[in-house]
């Protein structure tokens, strides 16, 4: 699942008729003031793709956000007022477009975005085990409204995947690549999950449900696993997963994911040549924030990952 990059800094207003990938955008100038900005189109595989930038003055732009997939469009910040298909659009608030449909948005200020286009099929894949989900997919155009309570960290948490995809995209596995890209699905579709109040039926007892998970983290080896590809592997809900795994582990799965992505780091430490980076081998495993999984590396095995580095080429040198 390669990861395709195309970035550009602007100083004029035309460029934002592609501020969207693969489509030509009708766009208006609405605020006075040089236009200037950034605009980045990342690909990840053929199936999923992002559009991200920033402008510096208001905007009006409509036209079709993509022909074949489903469009999620939010606003990460914004100095002005802003409305999605004339409906208030707040920072963190989701504006979800069926393929082949008309956008109209308006963005007065400056502004900072995120829109991702994914395929019907591996969008009806990822929320398969969210059957309540599936209203929110029946209307072509909508603005799913964000938790107040969670939309800032939500924002961070996005930029944070963004910055990180656009510095090491490129050269990224395929399987942190793809990680990547459930843990922006998971961000954006958290509002189609939130509406949803389905728990799904429970065919396997938990210790049975935990140790079938535990057995196909083992065969998947060191790539990074999600918590959506355990659902849909499984075709389980995510709150029979918790329960599961709160009741045969005493943890969240998430948690135990986390704690599973730390080892098979801390084993790459361990074997690593004297070519070897953390920074690169965090990414790998789906690690974006270095300073807290540094910290969490430290607490789960007693020491920082450049502390086994240093070990391991200490031994290595004898």
């Amino acid at each position: 699942m390669p990861v395709s990059l195309q970035q550009r800094t602007f100083n004029d207003f035309d460029a934002l008729h592609e501020i969207l990938q693969n489509a030509s955008s009708e766009v208006v100038q609405i605020g006075r003031g040089r236009m200037t900005g950034t605009l980045a189109h990342l690909s990840v595989g053929s199936t999923f793709g992002i559009s991200t930038g920033s402008f510096s003055t208001g905007i009006r732009s409509r036209g079709v956000a993509s022909g074949h997939h489903w469009t999620f469009g939010m606003v990460l910040e914004t100095a002005g007022p802003a409305s999605a298909l004339q409906h208030p659009l707040a920072a963190g608030d989701v504006a979800l477009i069926a393929p082949g449909h008309d956008r109209y948005t308006s963005l007065q200020g400056r502004t900072r975005y995120l829109a991702a286009f994914i395929e019907p099929q591996e969008l009806q894949a990822y929320l398969a085990t969210q059957p309540g989900a599936q209203e929110a997919m029946e209307r072509p155009i909508a603005v799913l409204a964000a938790d107040p309570a969670a939309a800032a960290a939500n924002i961070k948490a996005l930029s944070t995947l963004m910055d990180t995809l656009v510095e090491c995209g490129p050269t990224m596995p395929d399987d942190a690549a793809d990680f990547f890209k459930r843990n922006i699905l998971e961000l954006l579709t958290e509002p189609i999950r939130d509406a949803s109040r389905y728990q799904g039926k429970e065919p396997r007892s938990a210790v049975k449900l935990v140790a079938e998970v535990d057995r196909f983290l083992v065969d998947a080896g060191n790539r990074p696993i999600h918590i959506s590809e355990l659902c849909e592997r499984f075709n389980v809900g995510r709150r029979r997963l918790h329960r599961a795994f709160h009741e045969v582990l005493g943890m969240p799965p998430i948690t135990f994911l986390r704690r599973k992505r730390l080892g098979d780091v801390h084993s790459v430490l361990l074997q690593g040549g004297p070519d070897l980076m953390i920074r690169d081998v965090a990414v790998a495993h789906g690690f974006v924030e270095l300073g807290r999984f540094a910290q969490e590396y430290r607490r789960l095995f007693g020491e920082l990952p450049s502390t086994t580095m240093r070990r391991t080429r200490a031994v290595q040198a004898n």
